[in-house]
């Protein structure tokens, strides 16, 4: 099924694009969905991973009505012929019993804490899962944000190659500098040229991820509406920690089956009491009828479930074992995620501040001199490979501190906005 069947309001170019210069007649031809993450958000319920985690809180909920139900009475019946043991009387001899288990009130309790925690475990690998998807999410949006702001920029470039390229041939035309250098910048314009075609096909494999994951119908195609440019901001450690140690369904799922294990115990152990039941009977015969109740009890002469009991020992102390692995696995993870995001978020700050500024005046400026015959095409070109690196790494830099960021806040247990 289709994630945005269900949001027709989606299509259509009814909200400001992120669309490039360079790709508009590209998707003039196909029907445009401007994509926002708040859209997704919206449209992340109907991922068909979620609808199943969703079956399975539900069915782990009917083990909660199954666990505490009231097992059924058994009824047992006889039917005969009965004969004198003098004379030739005979007649039809019935008896009906009736037996209600009674075994099962010490152990309700005990099973229905096992069946509620199977239901938290189902809830908190339900929210481990959304997460999970809104991450996945939020990487593929990113890394299509990235390829549009790429495009973006190559294309931009690309056409201020081609105009140094126009320039470099009038002033050959007049003799001003060495028809060579005509080649020279014409080489340049197909590296940046072929830089471009590279993203574009780059920007159409992001795409097409993100369409697969949404289910986009053939002949629509994505384009984001996102800003590349705003830096998230990093959250200390000790608050991710903190945050982390609160929220995080990993450790909700640890504990959860570490009640589970402790209700396995305790059924065990009860399990040692004799399992009663009580039965009331009638009986019809030849030449009596008798009435009344019994009391039927398991004898435990052989198996006192020592076995199970020392297994579910086992398997309760094994789980209390992995919640302590899970918060060091956890504090491990969101330390290294804090350091990355803060990281990213540092190198792209330092991008956009300092070295693509200095990169683009210094372009500009070289540029300018070379029109002005004071500088050589060797130094336009290195000026504007400079520029071009910058922008890359700027570009790369804003990405990535938007998915390392995404990732922290996945682990701190707030959803990436």
């Amino acid at each position: 099924m289709s994630l945005l069947s269900a949001s027709p309001a989606l299509a259509g170019p009814s909200r400001p694009e992120l669309v490039l210069s360079a790709e508009i007649a590209d998707v003039s031809s196909a029907t445009v969905i401007n994509l926002t993450w708040p859209d997704l958000i919206r449209l992340v319920d109907q991922h068909p991973r979620l609808s199943a985690g969703k079956f399975q809180v539900d069915a782990a909920r009917g083990g909660v009505d199954a666990a505490g139900a009231v097992p059924n009475p058994m009824l047992e019946g006889n039917v005969g012929q009965g004969f004198a043991w003098t004379g030739g009387a005979s007649s039809i001899e019935w008896g009906l019993a009736v037996t209600m288990p009674l075994g099962w009130i010490a152990e309700r309790g005990s099973r229905i804490n096992a069946a509620e925690a199977e239901v938290d475990v189902a809830m908190a690998e339900t929210k481990a899962l959304r997460r999970d998807i809104l991450l996945k999410l939020r990487t593929l949006f990113w890394n299509l944000a990235y390829e549009q702001a790429r495009v973006a920029s190559l294309a931009s470039l690309e056409a201020q190659t081609s105009s140094l390229v126009e320039t470099v041939k009038r002033r050959a035309e007049k003799g001003e500098v060495r028809p060579v250098e005509a080649t020279r910048v014409e080489i340049e314009l197909e590296k940046v040229t072929s830089d471009l075609e590279s993203a574009r096909i780059a920007l159409g494999a992001r795409r097409a991820e993100l369409t697969l994951w949404l289910g986009v119908p053939a002949g629509m195609r994505l384009v984001l509406v996102a800003d590349l440019d705003t830096l998230p901001v990093a959250v200390d450690q000790d608050a991710a920690l903190t945050g982390a140690r609160k929220s995080h369904p990993a450790l909700a799922v640890a504990k959860a089956r570490t009640r589970f294990f402790a209700a396995e115990l305790d059924t065990e152990e009860l399990a040692q009491v004799p399992s009663f039941g009580l039965t009331g009977f009638a009986n019809y015969e030849l030449d009596r009828r008798a009435y009344g109740v019994g009391l039927t009890a398991d004898l435990p002469l052989w198996n006192w479930s020592t076995g199970r009991i020392a297994q579910a020992q086992a398997r309760l102390a094994a789980s209390r074992k992995q919640a302590e692995a899970a918060d060091l696995e956890l504090a491990t993870e969101v330390i290294d995620a804090q350091a990355a995001c803060q990281s990213s978020v540092a190198t792209a700050a330092r991008f956009r501040n300092n070295v693509v500024p200095r990169s683009e005046t210094v372009a500009s400026t070289v540029e300018r001199t070379y029109q002005l015959g004071e500088a050589s095409l060797l130094e336009v070109i290195d000026a504007r490979r400079t520029l071009l690196d910058s922008r890359r790494l700027y570009l790369s830099a804003l990405a990535e501190a938007q998915i390392d960021c995404s990732r922290l806040e996945v682990l701190v247990g707030e959803e990436p906005k």
